[in-house]
């Protein structure tokens, strides 16, 4: 937005939002690659209403919204993001159990549910182990590790629709599969309820010991990253076609194909999103040519004229 848009628009924003407003905040700060630029308003909802004010002012303004979650498969454009960036990680955190079924807010760090889970005896969820994501941006992306993914628990959704309507979803309703559910355009996940079952903790913790060790074994985790760049492609593997590629180690700038793991890419200092978008369609073409392979990038994109 231009400056005096921008003013105009905090203004009103400041009537009608009780949470907290940033303005001009950098997505650097909150994506695990540490890159992108600025967003117009960076916002933290006070509680629900508040997020439904949020939601109903952007569409009365015309302004696009992005809600973002622990920022762990996000490539945000170096320009940044023109519009309401709304972050849940400080409203939508609670948790309780009751029986077998948990009930989450989509802020809630999955990190902490799988613990909340151990301490239970809750199981299902185990291989989830090391996933940097909140529970909202699990569900939205279907995370998944280890044969097992967040949908295969998931048991329904409350969701805002895009006029602010509270809504549930049922698993059903939502039809997961690899990496993604179908979830309407524009809607919000507010809180999620998963069915488990009866786990015994010392079983629960030796697998998420074991998937743990898979992760610090092959992954990259000294450098910043989004994760897996690109979805597995039918029955075999991105990061075995990319090496086979000829592309590990590959670097345009400051991002890099990790030698580790192939199909990470890795900010090794001051990486800019055009170094990783360059490095991307490098990949891909490699793969295609020596494949005839079209890799299908698993990270969102953020910002960018295209997004997705």
């Amino acid at each position: 937005m231009e400056e005096s848009v921008n003013i105009q628009c905090f203004q009103r924003l400041k009537q009608i939002f009780r949470g907290r407003i940033c303005v001009d905040e950098l997505l650097s700060s909150h994506t695990w690659f540490r890159i992108g630029g600025p967003a117009d308003f960076y916002l933290y909802p006070k509680d629900l209403e508040d997020l439904v004010s949020v939601i109903d002012f952007a569409r009365r303004e015309e302004i696009p919204i992005f809600v973002i979650g622990n920022g762990s498969n996000l490539l945000c454009n170096d320009e940044g993001y023109r519009g309401i960036v709304i972050d849940l990680s400080r409203t939508f955190t609670h948790v309780q159990c009751k029986g077998h079924v948990v009930t989450v807010g989509a802020g809630f760090i999955l990190k902490d549910l799988l613990q909340y889970c151990l301490e239970r005896g809750l199981s299902g969820l185990e291989t989830l182990v090391g996933i940097p994501a909140q529970v909202g941006g699990a569900i939205y992306q279907n995370a998944g590790a280890y044969g097992g993914e967040i949908g295969d628990r998931l048991n329904n959704v409350r969701i805002l629709d895009p006029y602010g309507s509270l809504e549930r979803r049922t698993r059903d309703d939502l039809q997961p599969e690899y990496r993604k559910i179908h979830l309407a355009h524009g809607a919000i996940l507010v809180e999620a309820q998963f069915l488990l079952t009866e786990g015994h903790p010392k079983e629960m913790e030796a697998v998420q010991r074991s998937c743990m060790k898979k992760r610090r074994d092959r992954q990259p985790l000294s450098l910043p990253s989004a994760g897996s760049i690109f979805k597995r492609p039918g029955d075999d593997y991105a990061g075995r076609l990319i090496e086979e590629a000829g592309c590990k180690g590959l670097r345009i700038g400051d991002a890099m194909v990790s030698k580790k793991h192939a199909n990470f890419i890795v900010n090794c200092h001051l990486a800019s999103a055009e170094d990783v978008v360059r490095l991307i369609d490098e990949v891909r073409e490699r793969v295609l040519r020596r494949f005839d392979i079209v890799l299908e990038t698993e990270i969102q994109k953020v910002g960018f004229t295209e997004e997705g």
